[in-house]
């Protein structure tokens, strides 16, 4: 009498949405539209540029953000530690990225336009506020990436190589360059092609080897 065959575990569905136009044309979009206004973006911050400065990061404070709700996005129905630890590292990103807008932005800015001396102490510690916040930002970024990839890759494979390639690049000339042109500006381009690819890498099915 032979044994019954050894029960196998249910796989577990696909459960990522399939990735419509309009979506992926969401996720890439805030750093599409960052690389658009870094082309604009003043070398210095001078008495002349002071007035475009300003006005250029006020647009920029609700669009940082949106690069971690990216992750987030990417990230949809995802579960496990890994996964949870890229969404809070993208939070840290959200949450401390837009103080290097509000004070070396939008706070410079606004002081240089008054008539403020640029070597003043004043503008120097605005600089060295808003940075030392924006580097703690740039952490959460490169690490919410670097874990996003890693929670991905289970479902992905290699699937997740040239999206998270272009991420991680992007992510790092973001944090060395802000959206100054050209690294900046390239960072954010890269950063709109990673969110792009690796969410259509997510799509159900591209992975799955069919029967033959």
């Amino acid at each position: 009498m032979e044994a019954p065959p050894a029960a196998t575990a249910p796989s577990r569905p696909d459960t990522s949405p399939h990735p419509s136009p309009w979506s992926l044309l969401g996720i890439g979009a805030a750093p599409l539209i960052m690389a658009g206004l870094g082309l604009t973006h003043p070398a210095d911050l001078t008495l002349d540029t002071a007035r475009h400065w300003l006005r250029l990061h006020l647009w920029l404070i609700p669009l940082f953000p949106l690069i971690g709700v990216n992750v987030w996005w990417l990230l949809w129905g995802l579960p496990g530690p890994v996964a949870w630890l890229a969404r809070v590292g993208a939070f840290v990103y959200a949450a401390y990225s837009p103080a290097v807008d509000l004070l070396a932005g939008v706070g410079a800015g606004r002081l240089v336009g008054l008539g403020v001396d640029l070597d003043s102490p004043l503008l120097a510690a605005l600089f060295r506020q808003g940075n030392a916040l924006g580097d703690v930002g740039n952490v959460g970024l490169i690490a919410a990436c670097v874990l996003a990839l890693a929670a991905l890759w289970p479902g992905v494979g290699r699937r997740v190589v040239p999206g998270g390639a272009a991420l991680l690049l992007g992510a790092w000339l973001f944090t060395r360059h802000h959206i100054s042109p050209p690294l900046g500006v390239t960072g954010m381009l890269l950063l709109a092609l990673g969110f792009v690819a690796l969410l259509w890498a997510r799509r159900p099915g591209a992975g799955r080897v069919r029967a033959g």
